[in-house]
């Protein structure tokens, strides 16, 4: 079985300049641009695809689905960051300087919202819930969000949980490709590069993107 874990693409909570997670935003026109430009590049019929049931994730698994129905999982929605919702990085930085998603994702707890462990019991009942039973020949489309796309891949690899504090921010609609075999292995992490052609990579990702610089597939 060959899973395809994709982030969303540019919503409208992304060029916000805020913390967004819970909120139900729609795709940018650029999102939508990125999930067609995913699409093209695939050029896959995917078997199953399952969503997290925010619009943003929805939107980009109806641009990939062609006839193929979508599951909607609400294990798969974005971490819920509580007090930080909505909240602009200047105003994240002075208010909530010791909460950090990103290289201290493995531990971190958002005031009343969740923590790492809330996160990684979703995934794993998505995991038991909706691929356990799937065919070993199945392509199947995940379509979810940034941090909930760093900690179901690292659940998928049985890592330890220390390990997705270097797997870094993905861009929108980059997708990881794990081949579920009886040791799943990554064919590619966070791959970007169908948005190369028209232009359409996140603005500055080079510089706040990459968490850390150790190869993720090589850690254990």
């Amino acid at each position: 079985m060959k899973l395809y874990i994709m982030r969303h693409g540019e919503s409208y909570s992304n060029i916000s300049g805020k913390m967004v997670s819970s909120q139900d935003t729609e795709l940018t026109s650029k999102g939508i641009a990125q999930s067609e430009a995913a699409r093209d590049f695939l050029n896959i019929n995917f078997d199953y695809i399952f969503s997290s049931p925010l619009k943003r994730a929805k939107q980009t698994a109806e641009i990939l689905a062609g006839n193929t129905p979508i599951q909607i999982y609400d294990d798969l929605r974005e971490m819920e960051v509580g007090l930080l919702e909505g909240k602009t990085w200047a105003e994240l930085e002075e208010q909530f300087p010791d909460v950090d998603s990103g290289r201290g994702l493995s531990s971190v707890s958002f005031p009343q919202g969740e923590n790492f462990e809330d996160i990684l019991g979703r995934c794993r009942s998505f995991i038991d819930q909706a691929l356990t039973n799937l065919p070993t020949d199945a392509n199947v489309l995940i379509a979810c969000h940034g941090i909930i796309k760093r900690v179901l891949v690292n659940a998928l690899l049985n890592k330890p949980r220390e390990c997705v504090d270097h797997l870094n921010w993905c861009d929108n609609t980059a997708f990881t490709l794990i081949n579920m075999t009886d040791t799943p292995k990554i064919i590619h992490l966070n791959h970007w590069q169908h948005l190369e052609a028209d232009n359409l990579r996140t603005e500055g990702f080079h510089t706040w993107g990459y968490l850390s610089e150790q190869d993720y597939t090589l850690m254990n």
